[in-house]
């Protein structure tokens, strides 16, 4: 278990750096892990008598502003994101006051469109397909 520093910068949203493939984009926000699969086992009797662990799946999402997401579309074949092959999102959380820790995720767009409101700054929540995601991989 690590120490408890008091007194100290805690990790904020201002320290996130997200990039695609090793080029920055800035994201509204960035939600992403693993679940695994639990399963008690019965024998006779009405209380289960031990418990299975099983598939490990991972899931994500992000939303992007319209001006970040129009750049990737463009630059897609056909102008699908759908059509963007799986790609690395790698997620750092940098200040000086903690360690740095290094997320990556393994993922493609499960969906697109827009999101028209009647608020500025037009934004979109992305499904993405999550082939892999693996949390703090610079230690």
């Amino acid at each position: 278990m690590a120490d408890l520093i008091r007194n100290s910068k805690a990790y904020d949203s201002a320290d996130v750096k997200v990039q695609i493939n090793g080029v920055p984009i800035e994201v509204k926000s960035i939600s992403y892990g693993n679940e695994q699969e639990h399963q008690l086992n019965h024998s006779l009797g009405a209380k289960a008598t031990s418990w299975s662990m099983g598939k490990i799946t991972p899931s994500a999402s992000f939303t992007l502003a319209m001006h970040d997401a129009v750049p990737l579309e463009v630059a897609s074949q056909g102008n699908s994101l759908l059509n963007i092959k799986p790609f690395t999102i790698t997620i750092e959380f940098i200040n000086e006051y903690n360690l740095i820790v290094v997320d990556k995720v393994v993922a493609k767009f499960k969906n697109e469109g827009r999101e028209v409101t009647g608020d500025m700054g037009l934004e979109k929540q992305y499904e993405l397909f999550a082939l892999d995601v693996a949390l703090n991989i610079a230690s």
